[in-house]
């Protein structure tokens, strides 16, 4: 429920952590950075980093019960592809 009294900036932040949470993502996190699923940086919307998270958690190549051991190298295959970079 989020209470309709608090400021609009406050409800569509929490319309955001709870949807990408509803979607697979962690709950809060110190490591999550920059990311609004990070209670020591102040991000009231999704961050560029938090998108990249949801489109890997969803790339066809993940599937549920895979072991970290064979997570591992795919994600970063596409965590390199999806920043054109070095991971």
């Amino acid at each position: 429920m989020i209470r309709s009294e608090n400021p609009e900036l406050l409800r569509l932040s929490c319309i955001h952590e709870e949807l990408a949470q509803g979607l697979g993502l962690a709950n809060d996190s110190p490591a999550a950075r920059p990311s609004i699923f990070n209670d020591d940086d102040e991000f009231a919307l999704l961050t560029k980093h938090d998108e990249l998270l949801l489109k890997m958690l969803y790339d066809r190549r993940l599937r549920p019960g895979m072991t970290a051991e064979q997570v591992n190298p795919i994600t970063r295959i596409i965590a390199r592809e999806l920043t054109d970079g070095p991971v």
